[in-house]
């Protein structure tokens, strides 16, 4: 029987849906042991750790102190997360954390070094460690149908937010720009990035209508990849169609095209639709398929955590380059949208 990972989680804004719904009773459940919380709201971590039967850290020192906790559950703000997940590292904690993983490029990229100099284990949600099932579906397609270089790609994904100025993070423009495409269209960015390679431009449009934050709530980023594929990843806080965070995935190739649709949170039981259209022999191919919700790309992949702590494997560089490459291409469009809100002052 696997032996669960001992993990203690930083954050209850964030990370209280992650304790509830994913740790306590979930997927993550069978591959790690939820053992303490911490949050900056003692009174709120208290109550809540009570409530799961855990223990109350009232600091993250006291977490790295603790020889019992064997890993880290970051849901900080990205903004010096790398600095956390050094004082993690240091202290021989491995890491889970969210997306984005950081908003500074040297510092991500030393933290992750860190990690592999060390032996430590770190994954995020979005880039995934391993390969997700409709990726790996999508590669044997391209293989299978001789689909060629990606062409263009869409990425979409919209919800309502009625939401109100807090003096968080969330409020800045330079800590989150073009603010959907930051907190909602990032799974895009690593989507594409993962299926179309390397990117080397991007343009970001944004504006700002209805939200009560100062920030934006209606965002689109178009990319320019290595390979000369066209990319367009859009994100609304604006929508109400019912249908809230549907996503919808298209990349045209050379020779066909591949769709993957995820329903929206109210639908029970998700299933998530890939699609096939192609070419063979002269004879156009259409396919669809569906997979589970728990191994689509966005996910935890808890038990691959669990996997890599106990079989001590390495973060590879390739993972190490795909996180990056997302803080790179928000560091474009950061400094685009930041400069264009100066602009309209």
């Amino acid at each position: 029987m696997e032996r669960r990972i001992r993990l203690a989680l930083v954050g209850l804004n964030f990370g209280r849906h992650i304790a509830e719904h994913e740790l306590l009773d979930g997927h993550g459940a069978p591959h790690v042991e939820l053992a303490g919380i911490c949050d900056l709201d003692h009174g709120k971590a208290a109550a809540l750790a009570a409530r799961y039967g855990v223990r109350h850290y009232g600091t993250l020192d006291e977490i790295l102190k603790d020889p019992a906790i064997e890993a880290v559950a970051l849901y900080i703000p990205p903004h010096g997360r790398a600095r956390v997940i050094e004082q993690c590292l240091s202290a021989g904690k491995h890491v889970m954390t969210t997306k984005p993983f950081e908003d500074d490029v040297p510092a991500a990229r030393r933290a992750l070094e860190m990690a592999r100099s060390r032996g430590l284990v770190i994954h995020l949600n979005s880039p995934a460690p391993a390969p997700c099932g409709e990726f790996l579906r999508f590669r044997e397609w391209e293989q299978e149908f001789s689909l060629g270089r990606p062409v263009s790609a869409f990425w979409e994904t919209h919800a309502r937010y009625s939401e109100v100025a807090d003096g968080t993070w969330m409020d800045d423009p330079e800590l989150c720009p073009a603010a959907p495409v930051f907190r909602l269209g990032i799974y895009g960015i690593a989507d594409l990035i993962e299926l179309c390679g390397p990117a080397i431009e991007c343009r970001v449009l944004q504006n700002r209508t209805e939200t009560g934050r100062p920030t934006m709530d209606n965002g689109m980023l178009s990319v320019r990849f290595e390979n000369g594929c066209l990319g367009c990843i859009a994100a609304s806080f604006r929508v109400d169609n019912g249908t809230p965070y549907r996503n919808t995935l298209l990349i045209h190739y050379e020779h066909g095209s591949v769709t993957r649709s995820i329903p929206c949170l109210n639908v029970p039981e998700r299933k998530i639709q890939i699609g096939l259209q192609a070419v063979q022999n002269g004879v156009p191919v259409v396919r669809q398929e569906f997979i589970d919700e728990a191994g689509r790309a966005g996910q935890y992949q808890w038990g691959e955590f669990n996997r890599a702590i106990r079989e001590k494997l390495s973060i590879q560089p390739e993972y190490i380059n795909r996180i990056v490459g997302t803080v790179e291409l928000i560091n474009q469009f950061r400094d685009q949208a930041v400069r264009e809100l100066f602009l309209s002052v």
